[in-house]
């Protein structure tokens, strides 16, 4: 059950706060629980268990001595306390190749049922936005164009748990008896291939590339066992591929990607709009302004998401926004980087009290963003506004603080690189607190506001930053251990099927910390999850024919 659900996190809770994932996971424990005394680790587990444990009390220690957040931290402990059990009932149920077997398909069909809906998503299936909205608040997207999220809340989530879970379902369709089987591992392949494709997520797509490099060496080498990988791989590395190719003809905002570090510099505007006006309240005016495109993507005048100049009135101090709705002024036509355009505002000025006011001009992309938000401030005009004979009783309207600081949101991966390295070396041995990293990075890089959300951008500076030189360490140790086993399970296995198993749990794994290098997904519960749970699958396998541990 918790391998299905683990892509389905709903943001409502089942039962009382809990989620989806928290309630199955809770019902784990429960069994756990009560199967009594078979409930307690015998001694190879609590050895195979050992370094995430010692990685949990590091964690603790990091986070009571934590200078700031806390809280935070420790939610974050506790989320390492649920992986490590996590690890511990994957290292039980694992041991027997059939409840093996099971476990994959599980963990595969629940990755299948979420990438259909990806794939509905991507082809704007109005009848899904339902049961999307169940996962997350809005769609991913960057200039304009969706970013498939599948079931997730965000679309790098889904890449990084479509990426583990693609050469499960590979080795799947290569090791089933049956051919409805091997069709069906295969179908799930090619709709995680193309959710990690249609999600736009680089470091997914070279990462999903570089496992399938390791699958083609293997299927295309001398050994007789591996070859049933090849069609499998050939048939997702082919919609890998493709799908890239489709990327690069067809959407711009993709070519855009590959040459740039993050969409901020995507837009920018300059604007040439009046110091000041003089209108009469409750009456039409109308204002010239000229912006150019100092931004790399075309303004494009129609479609779902136009660009416009919007504007909204403010109090003359610009401290306060007026409570009446914000308008726009279409463009007529599309505006390429470089070009300029020069627009007429019809301004509906509102029955106001005479007096001074102000209004703020910006380009926007609709339902997207707006252009302060990546850095360019808006232009202003003090406008001052005089009664007018028949605009009748004036209203007052009800004004509230402006909470939109025009501060740069989007911080590129070398900048989140430093102020991590920055943090190591005033935090080196147990570093800022478990998932602190988000909550210091602003200040390290003298920003005034920052997007709390945003990860170190790489999985093991983040650890670094976070817990340290020594949650390094105890990190490394959890993924070692379980590798090193099953090289050696895999040397003395004799049989090829277990064997293809042992290898996709692997290169699963592997994928998660090939895509680490440039992303960062321990704070996720999904992808977290499955990963330890990949450990512990790992961990099961015996190194010794004979059965000995």
């Amino acid at each position: 059950m918790l391998a299905l659900v683990l892509p389905f996190e709903a943001i409502p809770p089942v039962v009382a706060s809990l989620t989806d994932e928290k309630l199955v996971l809770l019902l784990v424990a429960v069994a756990w629980a009560a199967s009594g005394a078979r409930a307690r680790p015998e001694w190879h587990e609590w050895r195979a268990l050992l370094p995430s444990l010692v990685l949990v009390l590091l964690a603790l220690v990091s986070a009571l001595q934590a200078p700031d957040y806390g809280d935070d931290a420790l939610r974050f402990v506790w989320r390492l306390i649920a992986a490590a059990f996590v690890l511990l009932v994957t290292l039980r149920v694992a041991r027997e190749p059939g409840q093996l077997v099971g476990l994959l398909w599980a963990i595969v069909i629940g990755a299948g049922a979420s990438a259909l809906l990806g794939l509905g998503e991507a082809l704007n299936w109005s009848a899904l936005e339902p049961v999307l909205r169940l996962f997350k608040v809005a769609p991913t997207r960057v200039g304009g164009e969706l970013r498939a999220g599948a079931s997730f809340q965000y679309a790098t989530i889904a890449a990084m748990y479509f990426e583990m879970v693609a050469p499960l379902a590979i080795v799947l369709a290569a090791t089933a008896r049956r051919r409805v089987l091997k069709v069906f591992g295969l179908s799930i392949a090619v709709a995680c291939t193309a959710n990690v494709v249609l999600s736009l997520t680089r470091a997914a797509m070279l990462s999903l590339a570089l496992t399938y490099v390791m699958l083609a060496v293997l299927a295309f080498g001398r050994r007789d066992h591996w070859r049933s990988l090849r069609a499998p791989m050939l048939v997702s590395a082919a919609v890998l591929i493709g799908g890239v190719a489709l990327l690069l003809l067809r959407n711009p905002v993709f070519d855009l990607r590959l040459v740039s570090e993050s969409d901020a510099e995507w837009y920018g505007a300059a604007y040439s709009a009046p110091a000041t006006l003089s209108v009469q309240s409750n009456q039409m005016a109308s204002v010239a302004v000229d912006v150019r495109n100092e931004g790399r993507i075309t303004w494009v005048s129609s479609g779902k998401h136009p660009f416009a100049l919007g504007y909204r009135w403010l109090s003359a101090d610009g401290t306060q926004v007026l409570d009446l709705p914000p308008a726009e002024v279409p463009l007529p036509g599309d505006v390429s980087p470089g070009d300029a355009v020069s627009l007429r505002a019809l301004i509906q000025v509102p029955n106001l009290p005479a007096g001074t006011y102000r209004i703020d001009w910006g380009m926007l992309q609709r339902d997207v963003l707006q252009f302060y938000e990546r850095g360019w401030a808006d232009a202003w005009t003090l406008v001052s506004v005089n009664a007018s004979t028949d605009s009748g009783v004036a209203v007052v309207p009800s004004v509230k603080e402006r909470d939109d600081g025009e501060a740069p949101w989007v911080v590129g991966r070398l900048s989140l690189w430093g102020a991590a390295i920055r943090m190591i070396a005033a935090h080196p041995l147990l570093g800022v607190g478990p998932d602190n990293f988000r909550h210091f990075y602003g200040a390290e890089l003298g920003l005034e506001s920052w997007d709390e959300r945003v990860q170190a951008n790489n999985l093991y500076l983040e650890v670094l930053a976070d817990v340290g030189v020594l949650g390094l360490a105890a990190f490394l140790w959890v993924i070692v251990a379980p590798l090193v086993r099953a090289l050696r399970a895999l040397r003395a296995q004799v049989d090829d099927r277990q064997r293809l198993l042992i290898l996709g749990v692997m290169v699963s794994a592997s994928a998660f910390l090939l895509h680490g290098l440039l992303d960062s997904f321990l704070a996720f519960t999904p992808t977290a999850l499955l990963f330890w749970a990949l450990l512990g699958i790992l961990l099961a396998q015996k190194p010794h024919v004979s059965g000995r541990w």
